[in-house]
């Protein structure tokens, strides 16, 4: 199996195995696991993860548009798909034939979707989206009269079949105190809509709102179907980091391309913002913000090589950066720099990157690039490569 050995991400199918028994463990016997693949797996690679979690026993998978549902279908996935944002009701035909299930959140949606099918015998699964206070799609779970009225009538739609029922967490994953009371008074307000459902006819197959921070905080919320994102990947806040044993499922290397030896007071990169103060051994490195390494990042973080910490200078370039490797004076072209994941006994974080930018992991992760080959690794064997350009 040949790629091109520039910069690519190592995904451990071990870890990723190991995330999801962890998570499972959490939750009671008979709950479904939704395993969610949305934004190209957290940029694991849509397919191969959506495919190993199936062979893991994932009951159902999760994507954000009808897009990346019809790539899934394309990869041989043949298992229930729940699209978790909207799909312009003209591809309600689309998502019949490929067997979605797709969220619905208004009467007019709902009835638009409908509308579309008339005169076929199709009907699409979907699932209802509460509003418990995330404020983004849904109907309002705290106006009830109103809203058992419009999932009423949607009940009663020849082309829709209500198969679920879910709402969404904001600050589930964190511990402090009027977060965990908020979280707390979703969870009620949707056991009192389902209870409201209920005394009219309606029960839903499949109730779930537990997300990553609640399957781990809250497993007792679990009900039919946990649906954690990040946690899969092994990727937590420090709210959650001792409350769970998750292992990061990507790494990513990169290699020098050349290395030289420069005098005090040299400038490095665009801009000159970083200039030498001592004689300095510079490595060139093939990953810039083409690649998913943010610009904002530079001359503030440090990648491990030959299991050292060397710190990058200058400005991140499009498609290079430069390191300091004065302290790795055996270093060579070709060495393999790590800019997060294992090295020897050290580790580089993605939580190390999100903290110099203020932001969180998933758009690190969502930023690796496609022009970054992913190569899955079960122990030290690769399973495949994903190369999304050759």
């Amino acid at each position: 199996m040949e790629y091109l050995k520039r910069t690519w991400a190592d995904i451990s199918l071990d870890n990723l195995k190991h995330n999801y028994e962890a998570l499972r463990s959490r939750i009671p016997s008979g709950c479904r696991f939704l395993g969610v693949v949305k934004a190209d797996a957290y940029g694991h690679g849509a397919v191969p993860i959506s495919r190993y979690l199936t062979e893991m026993g994932a009951e159902y998978l999760a994507v954000s548009n009808i897009e990346e549902a019809a790539q899934l279908r394309r990869g041989g996935i043949r298992g229930p798909i729940l699209i978790l944002g909207y799909t312009p009701p003209f591809y309600a035909d689309e998502l019949a034939k490929m067997g979605l299930r797709q969220e619905v959140h208004s009467l007019e949606y709902a009835q638009n979707l409908n509308e579309r099918l008339k005169g076929t015998n199709r009907r699409i699964r979907v699932h209802i989206k509460l509003d418990t206070g995330m404020s983004r799609l849904g109907f309002f779970a705290y106006k009830c009269d109103r809203t058992v009225d419009e999932i009423k009538q949607i009940a009663a739609m020849e082309h829709l079949l209500i198969e679920g029922i879910f709402t969404h967490f904001p600050v589930a994953d964190t511990i402090d105190g009027a977060d965990e009371n908020f979280t707390r008074t979703q969870f009620e307000r949707f056991m009192t809509m389902l209870d409201r459902l209920k005394a009219v006819g309606i029960e839903p197959q499949i109730r779930h709102c537990c997300n990553s921070g609640a399957s781990i905080l809250y497993p007792e919320y679990a009900l039919d179907m946990i649906r954690p994102g990040i946690a899969t990947y092994g990727v937590t806040n420090d709210d959650l980091a001792d409350k769970i044993d998750l292992r990061p499922v990507m790494q990513l290397r990169s290699t020098i391309f050349q290395i030289r030896d420069f005098d005090p007071l040299i400038t490095v990169s665009y801009g000159r913002t970083y200039t030498t103060e001592d004689p300095t051994r510079i490595a060139v490195v093939g990953i810039g913000y083409a690649d998913g390494l943010q610009r904002g990042l530079s001359n503030n973080i440090s990648f491990l090589l030959h299991g050292k910490r060397v710190r990058q200078i200058g400005r991140i370039c499009m498609d290079m950066c430069m390191i300091d490797i004065s302290r790795v004076p055996d270093a060579k072209v070709g060495d393999v720099v790590t800019i997060f994941g294992d090295d020897g006994d050290d580790r580089i974080m993605v939580t190390d990157f999100t903290r110099r930018l203020n932001t969180i992991p998933y758009e690190i992760l969502c930023d690796i690039n496609k022009r970054i080959p992913r190569i899955y690794l079960d122990g030290e064997n690769q399973t495949e490569i994903l190369q999304y350009i050759v």
